[in-house]
Order: C-alpha cells, then structure tokens, then sequence
C-alpha cells in the first residue's frame, strides 16, 4: 500500500474533526473513537515543562490532522502527515 491509500485509508477510519484530551493524553475522533495516547514520558519527563511538552505534543498532532483533512492536497500537509507516519 502506497502512502496516497495509507492517507486515504485513515481518512475513511477517522470522523472530523479529532480533539486532544490532555486530562487522559488521548486524541479522539468526532464520534468518540481514541485515535491514539500521547505517552513521551520516557524522554520528556526529565524536560523543563515536561506536561505542557506533552499537551503540546498532542495539540500539534490534532492540528495537523485536522489541518490535513481540511487541505487534502496541500504539499505541506502531506510532507507533515508524512514525518507523524514514519
């Protein structure tokens, strides 16, 4: 599967737009299905701000989700989505 059908795929799966809940570090899709946790304790727990880090972790995510969905061929968002994929 090539990333065009990878992108589309995941487009089909997801209702928009996805919100980040920084009381549980999830991000949940428009009818309540958890898209994925944010976990970086590992590294970013021995950071200056470590819980803000990890919000801001889960803010940019969704943006750039939401972002992708509403600007489907914009290069920039596809080379976005493409660095959260690898």
């Amino acid at each position: 599967m090539d990333l065009s059908e990878k992108n589309n795929l995941a487009l089909e799966t997801l209702k928009f737009p996805v919100r980040y809940d920084s009381r549980q570090q999830t991000i949940w899709d428009a009818k309540g299905m958890m898209v994925c946790d944010i976990r970086g304790w590992g590294k970013i727990q021995f950071m200056n701000k470590s819980e803000a880090r990890q919000d801001a972790i889960g803010e940019l995510i969704t943006n750039l989700l939401n972002k992708f969905h509403r600007n489907e061929n914009s290069k920039i968002d596809e080379e976005l989505f493409r660095m959260l994929a690898s």
